[in-house]
């Protein structure tokens, strides 16, 4: 192979690794010098080495402990083209083991685990926490106030947009950013999302219409999708794989608790901006990623042009009905079938364009390839189904059963906000620690599938502890399952696959709740319709509670009993409903495989 350069050493306390390059030309420009020390988020001091891409030859020697507990090594020779570094070595070798996982035809900069120190990780990692924070905040930030707002603009009819604008874009636009990150890089893309966010933000605050309000929105909601997908993604580049169970654990704390907080806040959008400036400064001069080689036409280029018109236009035809259906129009309309057969149509297009005409696919089907992929996709959107349908819909219990105002039934949630950071943080630490991650993704599913069956046992007069325990055995559920589920695609598929995994398991969840909540509202309409039509024989201004549960208060103590036990009989359906939704996430989660989760980044031989 002619003469070769001195090769490099990189000594650590747990691997040595042996780069020889025969080239000097990388299509990444390092963040950084070319040797540097760092400390990582564990405390242990290595050494890394930038060297160029091209072909090259390398040799890992990686020491690690196998299934009997003993003492190990092993070692890896074999030459490709790539991004050399700690991590893309033993991504090679996890590559190796995963057959028919090829990341494809671009091999990311992102393949480089360049561990930040501590301090500045702590840092950073702040600066994640406050956007997940806001983007999650958002999605429930109008629930208590979206009447008020359109009472204001004289456009009630309108209501149902304030928030289906904002899930609608943050849905389709999610699976994006994923490809988006490879190609312009994490950095670039997380900053963009959060600019977009609070551009968003702001126009709402400043809305003077109904119609501004709902396009102010949709903006927002196209940064919140970035946010909340680029958050998950940019934890894969600082943090190993071993340890980032407690990372994401944090994250499923956070994101739960701002869920709960938004009703609290009531459409205050303006709050949005000083948090998510602090975000953006944390970003922009602590987070030091390598950058993305080529001009700006070469990566347009890259981009699945087809593909992304062809998911839009499918999701935005999918999931109007989805929304629309047993609220403002009827199941059997000819609008929402016809748009619900537009929706699959285009979106059979897509996996068309995806499977033979794109290039860089936005999801590309060798994902599928893999079961622990296949499951965890099926699981993260099961999930979706059953949890949130209990989210929309838990709250509407204590609003119209015990009637109780908007902010104190988002208090009465908050039983299901400590179990679910109790068990997501804890979770997550026990996974670090111990590197198993499949017995809390079963143990969590299991508790959701049973506090979900648990929460048909309600009734009007149920004590407050009863209320409280199955709320808070809910909240443990998913704080066991919810950032372990997105740990088992981590550790399964090859490093250049991280991001578009990471997203598309995001996306599967939130278009899970999508089906979810259109599911039981249908469930519950239907039902209160039902236990309603003999009281409203009698009595036909009962009609409008309808329309309005808070008419209710309006009538006699004996007619509002009547009108609140039909209430709560339509809610327990609703629940029920989401109990298959629970238990086929546990049953299909029975089929992910475990990885071993190292201390450097990639893929792991399955076990």
């Amino acid at each position: 192979m002619g003469s070769q350069p001195p090769t490099p050493s990189v000594h650590s306390d747990n691997a040595t690794v042996v780069i020889e390059s025969e080239k000097s030309h990388s299509n990444v420009e390092p963040s950084s010098s070319n040797t540097n020390n760092t400390t990582n988020n564990i405390g242990e001091k290595q050494e890394y080495v930038d060297t160029s891409s091209g072909g090259h030859k390398e040799e890992i020697i990686d020491e690690h402990d196998d299934n009997n507990g003993t003492s190990s090594k092993q070692k890896v020779e074999k030459e490709h083209a790539g991004v050399v570094a700690p991590s893309s070595a033993s991504s090679s070798k996890g590559s190796s083991n995963h057959g028919n996982l090829d990341p494809g035809p671009h091999n990311p900069a992102h393949e480089d685990f360049v561990p930040l120190p501590f301090k500045q990780l702590m840092l950073v990692f702040t600066g994640l926490m406050l956007g997940i924070f806001l983007a999650s905040l958002d999605q429930t930030i109008v629930s208590v106030c979206s009447t008020k707002i359109a009472g204001e603009f004289n456009a009630l009819d309108q209501i149902p947009w304030i928030g289906t604008s904002y899930l609608l874009t943050s849905t389709t636009f999610q699976p994006l950013y994923g490809k988006g990150s490879d190609i312009f890089g994490r950095k670039a893309t997380f900053l963009f999302s959060i600019t977009v966010f609070l551009i968003g933000s702001a126009l709402c605050g400043a809305s003077q219409n109904m119609l501004m309000m709902i396009i102010s929105r949709a903006i927002a909601g196209i940064g919140a999708g970035g946010i909340m997908a680029m958050v998950m993604i940019i934890i894969t580049d600082l943090v190993s794989l071993r340890d980032r169970g407690k990372y994401q654990g944090i994250i499923g704390a956070v994101f739960g608790f701002s869920s709960v907080l938004g009703p609290l806040l009531g459409g205050v959008f303006f709050v949005n901006l000083p948090i998510g400036a602090i975000t953006l400064a944390a970003v922009i001069k602590l987070l030091h990623l390598p950058r993305v080689k080529g001009s700006l036409r070469e990566k347009l280029a890259r981009i699945d042009f087809y593909g992304v018109i062809a998911l839009i236009i499918g999701l935005v035809l999918l999931l109007l009905p989805l929304n629309w259906g047993g609220n403002d129009y009827e199941w059997s309309d000819p609008l929402i079938i016809g748009l619900l057969a537009g929706g699959v149509v285009v979106l059979g297009i897509f996996c068309i364009i995806e499977a033979k005409v794109a290039v860089e696919p936005i999801l590309p089907f060798r994902l599928f390839n893999n079961r622990t992929n296949s499951a965890v996709f099926v699981t993260s959107f099961f999930v979706g189904m059953g949890f949130f349908g209990i989210m929309f819909f838990m709250p509407l219990y204590f609003q119209i059963v015990r009637q109780e105002s908007a902010t104190a039934a988002g208090l009465e949630m908050l039983p299901l906000i400590v179990g679910l950071l109790i068990a997501s943080i804890s979770s997550g630490f026990m996974v670090s620690k111990w590197g198993q991650y499949r017995p809390f993704i079963w143990v969590g599913l299991a508790l959701s599938t049973i506090g979900t069956g648990l929460l048909t046992l309600l009734e009007e007069d149920s004590s407050r502890g009863m209320v409280i325990g199955f709320l808070f055995i809910n909240g443990c559920g998913l704080g066991f399952s919810m950032q372990t589920i997105m740990l088992a695609i981590q550790s399964s598929v090859a490093t250049a696959d991280i991001a578009i995994a990471t997203a598309n398991a995001t996306f599967f969840r939130t278009v899970g709740s999508v089906f979810g909540v259109a599911i039981s509202g249908t469930v519950f309409s239907n039902a209160v319709k039902k236990n309603l039509a003999p009281l409203i024989l009698v009595n036909p201004a009962i009609v409008n509670v309808v329309r309005d549960s808070y008419e209710a208060a309006k009538f006699d103590d004996e007619t509002k009993a009547l009108i609140f036990h039909a209430f709560m009989d339509a809610l327990r359906k609703s629940f029920t409903v989401c109990i298959p939704f629970m238990g086929l996430a546990f049953l299909f989660s029975l089929l992910i495989q475990h990885n071993k989760l190292r201390k450097g980044l990639g893929p792991t031989p399955m076990e």
